[in-house]
């Protein structure tokens, strides 16, 4: 059954309930509240406080009723255990996006980055559970790290609510739920007591060394699908083609024309160097790993 729910909504609720986390200090970084001074923006961080950022990439839930689903055979076909009714999130495939590889990057080890999915798809479960402040309990944080590296075939993140695998090929995945979130944030906050004043000038550092890695990364591997002996030219034609299906000729001349210039825009208002970092890895997040950020600090 398709989710009624959108990642943006998805995401609002669970990133507003974060915030309201007892034990820890979540502050979601939206670039233009920053630019405001509104409340919420970023400038409720502490730097002389230790902090860490959070990524989370927002996925919505398709739920799955019969054993006909594809991921219930195959895990039943290994011996294991997934039970119906359950839930799915897709990775999105090589072929179309950088997206899984850029966010593997990213979780390198110096960072925290998940994957966020509901156990819910109705729109009157996200009511009930925003009432009930029971979003992050109702949640499946997974590492890209624990996924690894995919090839171009369709893979998706299939969970009950005792057992999660990786599909198609099915591997039995390690997740956190939002007791075991909230457990790894506070050590990695004992391991990393740097205040965060003096962890932020390398943060937009760090995101384009891991942007690098990714977008290197994934060019290998296209790359290396492609007969050596073809010329440079023509490979880039091939990938054109391999990631844009079957175009038209008028289609693929019209995308090989030099883009017009965009439409002038409002130069983002001059911050003070800690907003202005701030907002500047949020950016990034967003845009190049489609990930919100969160800077998470002791109370």
């Amino acid at each position: 059954m398709k989710p009624e729910i959108s990642e943006f909504s998805y995401g609002f609720a669970l990133t507003n309930e974060l915030v309201g986390w007892i034990a820890l200090s979540t502050a979601p970084v939206f670039p233009s509240l920053i630019e405001e001074g509104k409340a919420g923006g970023g400038y409720d961080v502490k730097l002389d406080r230790p902090g860490v950022p959070l990524f989370l990439q927002f996925k919505r839930s398709h739920c799955m009723v019969t054993r006909a689903a594809r991921e219930y055979r195959s895990v039943l076909a290994t011996g294991g255990t997934l039970n119906v009714p359950y839930y799915r999130f897709p990775i999105t495939e090589a072929s179309t996006s950088d997206q899984h590889e850029m966010l593997l990057s990213l979780d390198d080890g110096s960072n925290l980055v998940f994957y966020a999915a509901p156990r819910f798809h109705q729109i009157h479960e996200i009511n009930q559970a925003w009432s009930r402040t029971d979003i992050a309990r109702r949640s499946l944080f997974v590492a890209p790290s624990t996924i690894g590296s995919l090839d171009d075939e369709q893979h998706h993140v299939a969970f009950d609510g005792a057992n999660t695998w990786l599909c198609s090929e099915p591997r039995a995945l390690e997740v956190l739920t939002s007791r075991g979130l909230e457990d790894r944030l506070s050590s990695y906050l004992e391991e990393h007591d740097q205040p965060l004043g003096e962890r932020l000038p390398l943060l937009v550092t760090d995101l384009h060394q891991a942007e690098r890695r990714g977008l290197e990364k994934a060019e290998l591997r296209r790359s290396s699908k492609v007969p050596q002996d073809v010329p440079f030219s023509d490979r880039q034609f091939i990938r054109d083609i391999e990631s844009s299906a079957l175009w038209s000729a008028e289609e693929y001349i019209a995308a090989s024309l030099p883009e017009p210039d965009p439409p002038a825009s409002r130069e983002p208002k001059p911050l003070r160097s800690e907003a202005a970092i701030l907002r500047e890895a949020a950016d990034i997040a967003a845009h190049v790993f489609e990930a919100q950020m969160i800077i998470v600090q002791p109370r």
